[in-house]
């Protein structure tokens, strides 16, 4: 059960460094980054670069708590 609230707790502290706001911008520069690079490059598919534009994404909706 300590295991579970020293995750919370750092869970929460990683989470109050960062604003929804600072969140969808790296969301849109990751996805413009990835539609530049698959319309210059011909074949170009990256599942890691659209994964992490998606994490960023969802990242946007987890309820941040700023305080204790």
């Amino acid at each position: 059960m300590e295991k579970l609230k020293a995750l919370n707790a750092a869970a929460n502290r990683y989470l109050s460094r960062y604003s929804k706001k600072q969140f969808l911008l790296a969301f849109v520069l990751t996805t413009a980054l990835n539609f530049l690079l698959s319309y210059t490059i011909p074949d170009y598919t990256s599942f890691y670069l659209s994964s992490l534009g998606g994490f960023f994404f969802g990242m946007m909706f987890l309820k941040h708590n700023t305080g204790a």
